[in-house]
This record gives structure tokens, C-alpha cells and sequence, in this order.
């Protein structure tokens, strides 16, 4: 997902995270694995292209990886390198060109990675919010989005747990989702006129 929150967010407060474990303690990207993952060599060996709309795989319902635990771990180190690469908040296996369940969340570097999530819940409330994403380069949308949400799955360790979500952090957890369903935020968009190039001089904000 791309991250297209205001510039002045980042000179706010410090703020509650937006994403916050409710069950369970998941196996999570740490500050170990964030600082090895980002390292400049680590991204430039193993960054991939993200894939842009209209590829078959981010239209496409993703499947339940039957994978060992270091093909997994091994796969989310190649995502997330990819994410750091393109200015990500979050971003999807099927991104990268593999069509399986697995996303990160790292809004306020949550470092959560769900395998097979399901949405259990979303608020009644809603927003009319921007949202862009890797997948589709160089835009972004105007869309209603829940301002909460809970999303249910599994880690790394086949341990099943649950998430909450607030604003950014709940658009981010909705945003990965339907990545994994074959559906991109455009998808959702009343119409194209909705649709808006981002300007050379902003900040194009990459989320998932």
C-alpha cells in the first residue's frame, strides 16, 4: 500500500499505533530483521519490480502457501526488501508476482505478517480518504474506507492470531486483503474521476 498520509503528519505527536495485535503473539519482522531487510545491499540483491495493474496475478485470488518455514521467512524478506524499495506501508505477495496469502502490514512498522488473513469485522464508520498503491504507480484514489477493522490469520509458525486496525492502519489491513482476493483499491473507486495523478512535487505515498 502506499503511504499518502500529509507531510505535516510527521511533524504531529507521537499517536497510539494504528495497527495493534489483539490475540496471540505473532512471529513479526523485529528490529533485527527491519534493520538487516533494509539494509541498502540486502534491498538491492533482493528487491524485485513490484507488478503494475493489469497483470494477471494482482487479478487473481491468491492461494494458501504450502511452504516450509524458511521458504516463508525467506519469501518475506524478498517482499519486504521490495516494499523499502518503492516507499511501502504494506504490500502483498501476489506484488511480487507469487499468488499466495501472505502480506506485511507495517503501518507505524508494525511488522505483522499474515498468512491466510481473513477480515472478521469492520466498523460502521467511514471516510472519505486518499489511497494509493505500488501496483498502481504514479496515482492515487478517493474512496470510503471503514475506520476500523479486524483481520484474523495466521504467522509464520502456523500460530493463528488477530489484529486490529484504526484510519491508516485499518485502510492498510483492508488494502492488503483484497490484494490477496484479486481486487485493487481502483476496483472500488465510484468512478475515474476519483482517480488523480499524483503531482511531480508531492510525495507519492506507497502503501501495500
Amino acid at each position: 500500500m502506499a503511504d499518502d498520509e500529509d507531510v505535516e503528519d510527521a511533524a504531529e505527536e507521537p499517536h497510539e499505533p494504528r495497527i495493534r495485535v489483539t490475540k496471540g503473539k505473532p512471529w513479526r519482522i523485529d528490529a533485527g530483521r527491519r534493520a538487516k531487510w533494509s539494509a541498502e545491499d540486502f534491498v538491492r540483491e533482493h528487491a524485485v519490480e513490484i507488478r503494475q495493474v493489469g497483470d494477471p496475478v494482482l487479478h487473481t485470488s491468491a492461494k494458501h502457501p504450502k511452504l516450509s518455514k524458511a521458504e516463508l521467512e525467506a519469501l518475506v524478506a524478498r517482499m519486504f526488501a521490495s516494499m523499502v524499495a518503492a516507499r511501502g506501508i504494506g504490500i502483498a505477495a501476489p506484488q511480487i508476482g507469487v499468488g499466495l496469502r501472505i502480506a506485511i502490514m507495517d503501518v507505524d512498522e508494525a511488522g505483522i505478517v499474515a498468512i491466510d488473513p481473513v477480515v472478521d469485522e469492520v466498523s460502521e464508520e467511514t471516510e472519505q480518504t486518499s489511497e494509493g498503491c505500488l501496483s498502481v504507480r504514479g496515482f492515487y484514489g478517493m474512496l470510503e474506507r471503514p475506520l476500523g477493522a479486524r483481520v484474523s490469520a495466521v504467522d509464520i509458525n502456523a500460530k493463528r492470531f488477530a489484529i486490529a486496525g484504526d484510519e491508516l492502519g485499518a485502510q492498510c489491513m483492508l488494502h492488503e486483503t483484497g490484494h490477496l482476493n484479486g481486487e485493487l483499491y481502483v476496483d472500488r473507486l465510484k468512478s475515474r474521476e476519483d482517480l488523480h495523478p499524483v503531482e511531480p512535487d508531492d510525495t507519492e505515498e506507497v502503501g501495500a
